[in-house]
């Protein structure tokens, strides 16, 4: 059974039995993978707590000819970013973050932008304060990386750019995922309303260097349309809402309550 070497990132993890843990990696080499770790749960010594989420990891798996659960050997922690765990709003973001990269990677298909994408998320998440334009960037970037990316640079109908669409309404189509002009907006449902500079703000975020993506600041208008565009358009690419994000909003809203309530 062959030997391999990889970092990697704990992004699901559950108990199976009565000693073992079933763990879904995001690897540098291999993208998406899941493995089993025997006896992880009996022998704490042997992976020294490395398959809790967020964990990035030295992983040492064998696999039996690219099918099925791998199985975990060994582990050594590169950075266990300990502040998110301290921090219950960074455990929920950080939680969309690697639902989100689970959803939208396929199985064994190796993708070294998202995986240094997710790392330097959980990276900024762990060492700075939560933010939410940050979890918009990812989205944005997360789309583009696995094909989703929306078409934010001319109308899907009339093909008119930027430059013909500085006047009048402009929509985004979840169906067609792309904007629509007001004048091809007749007899479409589910439209989005949307602002011309957040779509270029979305088209923008989606080709620069991620170095620089982090400069970026957001209007309050921009937020607040990226905020209902995106998750809207993942839920519908992935046929499904996805379970953290519904915890991340009910955070929100509890914290909103409780700050206004303080304010009477």
């Amino acid at each position: 059974m062959p030997l391999f070497t990889t970092n990697a990132i704990v992004i699901r993890s559950h108990n199976y039995g009565e000693s073992d843990r079933i763990i879904t990696f995001f690897t540098k080499d291999f993208g998406k993978i899941k493995g089993i770790a025997k006896g992880a749960r009996r022998s704490k010594k042997r992976f020294q707590n490395a398959l809790d989420l967020f964990s990035h990891l030295r992983l040492i798996f064998f696999d039996r000819e690219g099918m099925g659960l791998v199985r975990a050997e060994g582990c050594d922690i590169i950075n266990s970013f300990p502040k998110i765990r301290e921090d219950l709003k960074k455990i929920f973001y950080g939680n969309y973050l690697l639902e989100l990269a689970n959803e939208m990677a396929g199985e064994r298909e190796a993708n070294l932008e998202a995986f240094n994408l997710l790392l330097s998320f959980l990276s900024i998440l762990d060492e700075t304060e939560t933010e939410e334009e940050k979890l918009r960037v990812f989205e944005i970037r997360m789309l583009s990386l696995f094909g989703y990316q929306p078409n934010m640079r001319k109308c899907d109908l009339c093909k008119n750019g930027w430059e013909d669409l500085k006047t009048g309404s402009l929509f985004f189509s979840l169906q067609k995922g792309a904007i629509i002009c007001g004048r091809c907006s007749r007899g479409w449902n589910n439209l989005i309303p949307l602002s011309l500079g957040t779509a270029r703000l979305i088209e923008r975020i989606s080709q620069m260097e991620l170095a620089k993506i982090h400069r970026l600041r957001f209007t309050s208008q921009a937020l607040s349309e990226s905020r209902e565009l995106l998750p809207r358009f993942i839920a519908y690419q992935l046929g499904k809402e996805l379970k953290s994000l519904k915890a991340l909003n009910s955070l929100n809203d509890k914290s909103k309550f409780q700050n206004s309530k303080g304010m009477e």
